[in-house]
């Protein structure tokens, strides 16, 4: 199963099979629950003998063909991927980690320790040109998606092999500049995204506090024209709403609201009073008419004239208030006079 897997140069019968025939291969020859059982048994192997570099090789390109072998047992692509490429150096298998780095490279793009190991692996081989081109073909990739200080690394690692190479010195200056105005630019866009959440903030902020005021003074009691009392209760709340509240944006028709209640309030009470005035007025001609009566009445009785006296006590009642302080007294000269003709009779 590993030979099958891996093709090692010692088994091979023809050539061995490269890592994209490999993982063709596996891919073909395994189904998902074949794979599954593949994978189990290999790291249980692996747990005895971590070291053993056919059986890593195997687990490892059963997990290109299948991902979630790996994922299924937690095995880690890259530091695995990397531990082989240093076993199979050391086993004198430098092609092969060769090109176990470069598969590499494709499946883990973002992964800069096995990029930096093939870079190394390439130029121990030697391979300075092609190394600088495949530099610069990074750092294009990583311009056109918009990571330049990657680039940038990039292209310094180009000049690390290749001093003379003034093009690129000047494409890492111009990407530095790009990188500050770049910088510059989001900072501005920071500066304006700020303004603009505390702006919505404040606003959705006062939109509650003018929302909660409008709540408050909806639910004022309302004031007849004709309440002096309910009048007063509502300027006690729009006081209180205004001391709680110093400003918003409905303050001033409820200030105006206030100014007109006392206004209505003080011509009412005005006019109450100017009532009231002309009531006690009358009650006054009244008792004062009762009174006079009351006294001729009196006369009356003592001229011996109880007939007349006890008239006149009636119309005295009549013409008094129903709170006369004389009324219970005059009533009572009435069933006097009463009995007293009653007597005569």
């Amino acid at each position: 199963m590993v030979n099958i897997l891996t093709c090692p140069p010692d088994r091979c019968e023809d050539r061995p099979r490269s890592l994209k025939e490999q993982l063709e291969l596996a891919a073909e020859e395994y189904d998902s629950r074949a794979a599954e059982s593949i994978g189990r048994a290999l790291v249980d192997s692996l747990c005895e003998d971590p070291s053993n570099v056919r059986k890593l090789e195997a687990l490892l390109i059963l997990g290109l063909a299948h991902p979630h072998i790996l994922e299924q047992h937690q095995v880690s692509l890259g530091p695995e991927g990397r531990r082989l490429c240093v076993l199979l150096e050391n086993n004198g298998e430098s092609e092969r980690a060769r090109g176990l780095l470069e598969l590499l490279c494709c499946e883990l793009p973002e992964d800069r320790q096995i990029q930096q190991d093939l870079s190394s692996s390439m130029r121990r081989s030697g391979e300075i040109d092609e190394l600088v081109e495949r530099c610069l073909a990074r750092a294009e990739v990583e311009v056109e998606q918009g990571r330049l200080p990657e680039a940038i690394a990039w292209l310094q690692e180009v000049l690390l092999h290749d001093q003379s190479r003034r093009d690129v010195a000047r494409m890492i200056r111009d990407l530095r500049y790009q990188e500050m105005a770049n910088q510059k630019a989001a900072k501005r866009r920071n500066r304006i995204v700020l303004l603009l959440v505390v702006f919505t903030t404040t606003l959705t902020a006062l939109g509650l506090r003018e929302h909660k005021i409008r709540q408050e003074y909806a639910a004022l009691p309302q004031a007849p024209s004709n309440d002096t009392e309910a009048m007063e209760t509502r300027i006690r709340g729009i006081d209180s709403l205004i001391s709680s509240n110093h400003f918003w944006f409905g303050m001033f028709s409820v200030v105006d609201e206030r100014s007109a209640l006392r206004n209505q309030r003080e011509r009412l009470g005005a006019r109450l009073a100017a009532e009231k005035r002309v009531e006690n007025e009358q009650l006054y001609m009244q008792e004062a008419r009762a009174e006079s009566i009351r006294l001729k009445g009196i006369d009356a009785v003592s001229a011996g004239e109880l007939t007349k006296a006890k008239g006149l006590f009636g119309d005295a009642l009549k013409s008094a208030p129903q709170d006369w302080d004389r009324r219970e007294r005059v009533e009572a000269n009435i069933v006097a006079i009463e009995r007293l003709l009653r007597e005569r009779e």
